[in-house]
């Protein structure tokens, strides 16, 4: 069980930092399409009295809520996306660990198994040494028996 413990610690580890920064990068990018300037920010400052080349150039009537509702829509569709990944990586998670959980199950089952049998081994060594050593004290006792009956009878 110990055995498993680690790389299991280390793997979730792992996809947990995968999964930090898939999603990092996709608020970023969304944050990004969100944050992208206008021309008219982007256009350096000139002095107005001086004729440009721009002025002859009709002036934009994009409608601004418009541009607001497409920005809503790409974060939605960014919002989106991430929540796609994260339960991707949410179910692969899982799918991770329940495989470990059943490989841990059985290094458990066969650990069980072996300790069992051990027991079983050990236990009959246990009993046959008790009748070797039974055996050996009535062989002794005998022995004593048969020393005592030739000291007890009168040598002739």
């Amino acid at each position: 069980m110990k055995k498993l413990l680690l790389p299991l610690i280390i793997l979730l580890l792992i996809i947990g930092y995968f999964m930090s920064k898939k999603s990092d990068h996709s608020v970023d990018d969304a944050y990004d399409k969100m944050e992208t300037p206008s021309t008219e920010e982007t256009r350096p400052a000139t002095d107005p009295t001086m004729p440009q080349e721009s002025d002859d150039v009709a002036p934009s009537t994009a409608d601004p809520q418009s541009t607001g509702e497409r920005m809503m829509d790409d974060t939605k569709d960014a919002a989106r996306d991430l929540g796609d990944k994260v339960e991707d990586a949410a179910r692969d998670t899982g799918d991770a660990v329940k495989d470990a959980a059943e490989d841990t199950g059985d290094v458990l089952k066969d650990a069980a198994r072996d300790t069992g049998d051990a027991l079983e081994d050990a236990g009959r060594a246990t009993k046959d040494a008790a009748e070797d050593a039974k055996d050996a004290a009535e062989k002794a006792l005998d022995d004593m028996r048969d020393k005592d009956k030739t000291e007890d009878t009168p040598q002739q």
